[in-house]
């Protein structure tokens, strides 16, 4: 049997552990993408969350047989995988929060609380996918936008209800490596489709709303100001940086969806992919949420006093969609290691699992005694 999320027999125990840390209120995450003078896009995506996700890489062979689960948690709509694909899980569960195929298709999933209603379930139930498994499926069937956009106008969303975490509110990043990047959110019960050339994508509000707050930041440019005459008197600039004066510093979705976006069009071109990924890390820096920086209150069951809950940045991503290369850095170990998809048997016939490391490896460069 394999990992799959409604598939394991434990569900029921995982239900009333693991899966209630999802209740939390939690997930800082943030998404954006640049392109390398070489033509190659990358993907760049923090996860914040509350909770340690124990996470792992997972590596998903064509062939291999998924299934969404029904609001009744029986099994529902089934497929086999037409593109291998590697995913982030979380829980041992192998749920993909994140993710690349082998055709160079990737998507996040990150939250949108108070903003999102999916589509009912269909009676048939033939042509729907919970938010749940959206990642999963989008990964394992499509290489391009264009192709996840046709798809999505003859299938419903639904959003599926698991207690005691109850219903998560997602809204999904997709880009491709041609040039191809969406937004795919459901208010109201209809489907929502955005073009996203600029990128970039946080939490709440709705996307459209993210992109009209931009208008509200015209000013910022990375060009420091001149200094100013008043009369006689010239005023000389504090230092450097005085260009992106204003540009917010605290992690609210509408503040990282400004610093990512000024950062990522402002950084100079680099030639490369792997200079484009080291690039990427940097901006990530910039997003990336010590532990005790964001703390969120969780309502007691019993009513209580709350207990706190303490965001920070899990882990980090870079998807070069060109060559098909991850990188990775968690939390703890702050050393990026990747995998090359190119060089992956996906053929095999079960899902394959990479740890994550969550410890610190320093390398110790001391001189010997006498050097």
């Amino acid at each position: 049997m394999s990992r799959q999320f409604i598939a394991r027999t434990a569900l029921a125990a995982l239900a009333a552990g693991a899966i209630a840390v999802l209740a939390a209120p939690a997930s800082a995450c943030t998404t954006f993408r640049i392109q390398s003078q070489d033509g190659a896009w990358l993907v760049a995506r923090s996860m914040e969350f509350g909770q340690d996700l124990k996470s792992e890489v997972m590596l998903v062979p064509r062939g291999y047989r998924l299934t969404t689960t029904r609001p009744d948690l029986k099994p529902g709509m089934g497929w086999e995988v037409k593109h291998g694909f590697l995913g982030i899980n979380a829980f041992g569960l192998d749920l993909a929060l994140d993710g690349m195929n082998e055709a160079g298709l990737s998507v996040g999933v990150l939250y949108i609380p108070g903003f999102v209603e999916y589509q009912p379930f269909p009676p048939d139930g033939r042509h729907a996918v919970s938010n749940f498994e959206f990642g999963n499926w989008v990964l394992s069937q499509f290489a391009t936008v264009g192709e996840v956009r046709e798809a999505l106008a003859k299938v419903a969303v639904y959003d599926l209800d698991l207690p005691p975490s109850g219903r998560q509110p997602l809204h999904w990043s997709i880009a491709d490596a041609q040039g191809g990047a969406m937004v795919v959110e459901y208010v109201g019960g209809k489907l929502h489709l955005h073009d996203n050339p600029i990128g970039v994508l946080t939490n709440s509000p709705t996307f459209d709303w993210h992109q009209t707050n931009l208008r509200n930041h015209l000013n910022l440019t990375s060009i420091n100001v001149d200094a100013l005459k008043l009369g006689s008197v010239e005023v000389l600039p504090l230092g450097q940086g005085t260009g992106l004066l204003g540009l917010p510093g605290d992690y609210t979705p509408p503040s990282r969806f400004v610093k990512a976006t000024a950062l990522a069009y402002a950084a100079l071109p680099v030639a490369t992919a792997p200079e484009a990924a080291n690039l990427a890390f940097h901006i990530l820096n910039a997003v990336d949420i010590p532990l005790g920086a964001i703390v969120g209150k969780v309502p007691s069951p019993t009513g209580g006093a709350p207990t706190l809950s303490y965001d920070r940045s899990e882990w980090a991503t870079v998807y070069d969609l060109k060559h098909r290369i991850t990188y990775f850095r968690t939390y703890g170990d702050l050393n990026i290691r990747k995998l090359d998809l190119t060089r992956f048997d996906f053929g095999g016939k079960a899902i394959v699992h990479v740890p994550m490391p969550t410890t610190m490896q320093a390398q110790d460069v001391t001189p010997a005694a006498g050097n």
